[in-house]
């Protein structure tokens, strides 16, 4: 039963190193498999070990050698487990099968590394092992790129067409050059018109760095102006011992800054970038390589927790007299920190908002052309415009007062307008616009009539002829009817005046009823006037009522905060010394348990006890010890031809280096390397 579970897992093993030779022939161009039925049963139980240790070395670590003879024995137990861990775990086990073959080191006795010749050699095989993790890491960050292969082929397709229309345009231009006859002075008046474009695009780059350095000096002149104005100020009106406190806190604040609590950030950096260092290093995890450290750590914290509880066994708290003077000193720290932090806060937004004040500047500065005030400067603009808004105030006062009598005067026009219609319709009878059109129309005729006698009776004076009298009658019959006209016009303006007079009656009447609503309305206008007063006066206090409410409640809502703090921290606390007894009642348990097993007479009780396991481990380490001094010896044996072998090598590399330098100056004696974009051009002298 066990030669057939082997013979199983042999054929497994065949099947994912066949699996393992695909992907590794896309790396090495074509490797050939080993068949692991061609080799004798001891080599293939050997691979298969070997090659069991390569992929389940960490997760077998712990009882390697258990695991071997079980996986010899074809123990269904190990083998089950181990057949269903590599189909979910397939293809990341494929990569680790496929890299162990190159990265896993062979190990050389040192006797014979002590040879010059085999460790160059091996020094070549760990520069190859390097070269393979770079190129392998290159390769699976163009995997995980995106960038497909028929994309990279239409690339280089396209770029080959470039290239060969480049290439026939300058054969073209060779062929138009040829012809010209001055050819190589066109050529150098091309060659230094390229260059000094090139100066000129390099001159225009300093001139935007000069500019960038300019601005940013002008930012810190104006941030230095702003300190100097900020400390002109601080320092009017203060004293020198106020002066001398405030520098003896900022220097405390920053002092603190400076020695506790960067290096402290300083050191947790740098913790972090170690650890993800080593993530890095190491190759990709899987889900039971996860499950190992999160094992480990358990164990470790379970240490820690024994350390801590073997600390606190050892002190009586009832004897710890600065138990509460550590506990305010923690206080205290915890709240130099976070005081700390908000400082660093509150510079971080000042200085976000003194550069932005500067761009805000800046751009004020392009827009107006002006420069912008400040200071001095500033205040006078803002004394003038509180003149110019006080004389605006005053005549724009004006002008509504203008406006609202424009508006009454406007309104008494119009009910004038409208009673003189009302009148002109009172008037509107037929006897009346008879008599008047008759009394018009008489008073043209009459005149008519009088302009003609008087023009013929000039002519009749001047010629001699007779016919004054006739007109004079007729001047005196106009009249009479004239004076009838009069008498019924005097009839008309009667009635008008009596029409006035009603009218008048009307309006008086009309103010006696208004009379005592008026005496009512101007008790009422000085009590709305009263009531106004009383109201500003209420609303004055009530700002004041509401302001110093405001500030109790912020105090109250400060202290209700300090006191939430407390209880949150008694509350940590107590949650801590409740773990700490569950802590001590588990290690009591186990100290009883522990007690039991070393008491028993029985030996499998004794040795499943912690003190059999330790001397175990202890017996362990002294062995191991023992193997490392042995190693040691041997290195101290071998140091004098390692450090000689080092000092070759540095020889060797100054050598090469010597060497890379004179060709690099060589090659630049014979041109000019330009770079710019990404794009090289080489200028031959």
């Amino acid at each position: 039963m066990s030669s057939s579970i082997l013979q199983e897992s042999r054929g497994f093993d065949r099947r994912v190193g066949g699996s393992g030779s695909k992907s590794q022939g896309r790396y090495s161009g074509g490797r050939s498999r080993t068949d692991n039925c061609s080799d004798p049963g001891n080599a293939a139980d050997t691979k298969i070990q070997t090659g069991a240790g390569y992929v389940l070395c960490k997760l077998f670590a712990p009882n390697r050698v258990a695991f071997r003879q079980a996986l010899v024995q074809g123990d269904k137990n190990t083998i089950h487990p181990i057949i269903e861990w590599l189909f979910r775990n397939m293809t990341d086990l494929k990569k680790r099968s496929y890299l162990a073959q190159y990265l896993v080191k062979v190990e050389v006795p040192v006797d014979i590394l002590s040879d010059a010749d085999v460790s160059t050699l091996y020094e070549q095989y760990e520069q190859l092992m390097e070269d393979f993790k770079s190129l392998h890491k290159e390769s699976e960050a163009l995997k995980n790129s995106g960038y497909s292969t028929a994309e990279l082929r239409s690339d280089l397709e396209t770029m080959e067409r470039e290239k060969d229309i480049v290439i026939k345009r300058i054969e073209r231009m060779q062929k138009k050059v040829e012809s010209v006859a001055n050819r190589e002075a066109m050529l150098s008046a091309a060659h230094t018109l390229r260059l000094e474009r090139e100066r000129e695009k390099e001159l225009a780059n300093q001139k935007q760095e000069q500019q960038t350095a300019l601005n940013h000096a002008e930012q810190r002149v104006g941030r230095l102006q702003q300190q100097l104005k900020d400390a002109r100020q601080a320092s009017t009106g203060a004293t020198s011992e106020g002066l001398l406190q405030r520098l003896e806190e900022e220097t405390n604040v920053t002092t603190y800054i400076v020695k506790q609590k960067l290096p402290k950030e300083l050191e947790t950096r740098q913790v972090e970038v170690q650890i993800l260092g080593k993530v890095l290093s190491e190759p990709a995890m899987g889900r039971e390589d996860l499950d190992i450290l999160n094992s480990k750590l358990q164990v470790i914290n379970g240490e820690i927790n024994q350390l801590v509880e073997r600390h606190l066994a050892t002190k009586n708290p009832s004897e710890d007299k600065l138990a509460p003077f550590r506990q305010q000193a923690a206080i205290i720290a915890r709240k130099k920190e976070t005081t700390a932090e908000l400082l660093g806060e509150l510079r971080g937004k000042l200085t976000s908002l003194n550069d932005e004040l500067d761009e805000r500047q800046n751009q004020l500065k392009e827009l107006a052309g002006e420069a912008v005030l400040g200071g001095e400067e500033f205040k006078r603009y803002v004394n003038k415009l509180r003149g110019r808004s006080s004389l605006y105030k005053r005549h724009r006062a004006e002008l509504l007062a203008l406006k609202a009598e424009s508006g009454v005067l406007t309104r008494t026009i119009e009910l004038l307008q409208t009673r003189n219609e009302l009148v002109l319709q009172g008037l509107s009878s037929e006897g009346i616009r008879q008599a008047l059109t008759l009394n018009v129309c008489l008073i043209q005729s009459s005149e008519g009539i009088l302009n003609v006698c008087l023009t013929q009776s000039a002519e009749e004076m001047r010629h001699g002829v007779p016919g004054f009298q006739v007109a004079r009658q007729k001047l005196e019959q106009v009249s009479v009817e004239k004076a009838a006209v009069d008498q019924e016009k005097g009839k008309t303006l009667e009635d008008i005046s009596s029409l006035v007079q009603q009218l008048s009656q009307r309006i008086a009447s009309k103010k006696a009823q208004l009379a005592p609503i008026i005496k009512e309305l101007r008790p009422l206008r000085e009590q709305h006037q009263e009531l106004s007063a009383e109201y500003e006066k209420k609303k004055k206090l009530h700002d004041t009522t509401a302001a110093g409410l405001e500030s109790s409640t912020g105090k109250l809502e400060q202290e209700v905060k300090s006191l939430r703090e407390e209880l949150e921290e008694d509350e940590s606390q107590c949650y801590m010394l409740e773990a700490q007894c569950v802590i001590h009642q588990v290690r009591l348990d186990r100290l009883t348990e522990e007690i039991k097993f070393y008491i028993s007479s029985n030996p499998g009780d004794k040795a499943r006890s912690l003190r059999e396991q330790l001397s175990a481990c202890i017996i362990e380490q002294e062995k191991v010890s023992r193997q490392l001094k042995e190693q040691q010896h041997l290195v101290k044996e071998n140091q004098t031809n390692r450090v000689r072998q080092v000092k070759l090598w540095s020889n060797l590399h100054k050598l090469l280096e010597c060497k890379k330098k004179c060709l690099q100056e060589a090659q630049q004696n014979s041109g000019v390397v330009h770079r710019e974009r990404g794009a090289e051009t080489l200028i031959l002298q």
